[in-house]
């Protein structure tokens, strides 16, 4: 213990010593040797940029904001129809409805008189149908040739048959011409729908086309006294006659 407390001064006489010698700055050599370690870099120099950091986590969602709602746009197109869907089930029974008005007695006395004449109508075509039943008839194709069992001029006839809506016969082949012939008991002749009274020698339908079909008597038409209509015989045959003066029977046709 004797021996190491001079030892123990002589260090702590030194240490002042060197460190009084260390920060000397009288002394250029040593005060540029002498700097802290931090400031031993050149001096105004930045470093390198570092790297970017990662994105943090993502918040939380904030608070709806306060602005006000914009207008509302315009609506878009129609879009196509959809699919039919399935038949939904079937409801309740509704209630009973109110009771529908009650005819008027003014209104009902109408409804019977209309009934009356309705009948009345009926019982009139009923008596029209059975005279036709009786009346000469005969049907071939599309034709109907109806007797009307009188006898008159070409022109009367010619009228009695438009009031009935029809026209005078005018059988455009043999068949028609035999069911024509076949109505003429007890008559002997019956008028036909054709004459040449526009031009003589030229016979035309009644609806202004040329005669396509005819059944000639021998040595007609001869145009004897200004004959201008036609008549159809017992015989089949045809003959021009006189059209003011002739009393032959009338027989329309009807296209069924």
């Amino acid at each position: 213990m004797t021996l190491l407390q001079p030892f123990s001064a002589l260090v702590l006489w030194i240490s002042p010593m060197m460190l009084t010698s260390a920060v000397n700055t009288d002394k250029p050599e040593e005060n540029r040797y002498s700097c802290p370690v931090i400031q031993c870099s050149a001096p105004a120099v930045n470093g390198l940029p570092g790297r970017d950091g990662r994105d943090g986590p993502k918040g939380e969602k904030g608070d709806p904001g306060e602005g006000l709602r914009g207008l509302q746009g315009f609506p878009g197109k129609a879009g196509p129809p959809g699919m039919k869907g399935d038949v939904g089930p079937r409801g309740e029974k509704g209630q009973k409805g109110e009771q529908g008005i009650v005819a008027t007695d003014g209104l009902q006395r109408q409804v019977t008189a209309l009934e009356t004449k309705l009948k009345v109508l009926e019982d009139e075509l009923n008596r029209y149908k059975n005279a036709l039943i009786l009346k000469n008839i005969r049907s071939i194709g599309k034709k109907m040739f109806v007797s009307t069992g009188n006898q008159d001029t070409f022109e009367n006839g010619k009228s009695l048959c438009a009031r009935a809506g029809s026209t005078l016969a005018s059988p455009r082949n043999d068949a028609e011409n035999t069911a024509l012939k076949d109505l003429l008991r007890p008559a002997r002749q019956a008028h036909i729908g054709i004459s040449d009274a526009q031009t003589e020698g030229r016979f035309v339908y009644l609806s202004g086309g040329a005669v396509t079909y005819s059944k000639w008597n021998t040595g007609e038409p001869n145009n004897l006294r200004n004959e201008d209509c036609v008549v159809i015989q017992e015989s089949g045959k045809w003959n021009d006659v006189d059209c003011s003066n002739t009393q032959a029977l009338i027989i329309c046709e009807i296209l069924s």
